[in-house]
């Protein structure tokens, strides 16, 4: 058997040209490729043109902005600092933020349970919001444009936000942050649903 394997190795050190059976790997093991920021700014900028055609921008940024604003909030970094960042109102971000269907869990932190809030926002207007719950008419005006935005999100399955974690590799870095506004997607639909079951 030694002689076979003597033989063997003869073999293949005359055909292979060497003695060495496997070469050293040069990479080392658990390293992350590098991230290519052009090219994810770039498909961000295709979401994004893509959202725009389906549901329409009214706040007044850039598509860099927007593109910075999609970037930063995956981050993890809050309102305050993306209107730094961005060199804009702070309430500005929020609008814009919406408009791009990014949500944050104070976004429905109401006096009440969000479903139940949201159903008397579809049932009541802003003043009737206003003294049925002791706020302010802004604060009102923002729930309202929240309860709309997370509507838009849902009627297509939340894709763009879907799309967002796709193009960015480290996005499930921040998704605590992000987690809520799909979770409870499936009881805001079922609140939606009218059931008339007669027996």
């Amino acid at each position: 058997m030694g002689e076979k394997t003597d033989e063997l190795r003869e073999l293949f050190e005359e055909v292979a040209g060497t003695d060495t059976v496997t070469e050293r790997q040069e990479d080392e093991r658990g390293t992350l490729s590098p991230i290519d920021d052009e090219r994810v700014d770039g498909k961000l900028r295709e979401i994004l043109e893509d959202l725009e055609e389906t549901f329409g921008f009214e706040t007044a940024l850039s598509d860099d902005q927007r593109v910075e604003l999609v970037r930063s909030f995956y981050r993890g970094k809050s309102d305050a600092d993306l209107a730094a960042t961005l060199d804009v109102e702070a309430e500005t971000v929020v609008e814009a933020r919406l408009e791009v269907h990014l949500f944050r869990e104070s976004d429905t932190d109401t006096p009440v349970p969000w479903d139940d809030f949201r159903r008397r926002l579809r049932e009541c207007d802003n003043e009737a919001i206003v003294e049925e719950f002791d706020l302010g008419l802004e604060t009102v005006r923002h729930y309202r444009a929240v309860a709309e935005a997370r509507d838009e999100a849902r009627s297509v399955s939340h894709r763009f936000r879907s799309a967002y974690r796709d193009a960015i590799p480290d996005a499930d870095l921040a998704e605590p942050l992000t987690t809520d506004a799909t979770e409870d997607g499936l009881e805001e639909a079922a609140a939606d649903i009218e059931t008339d079951v007669s027996f």
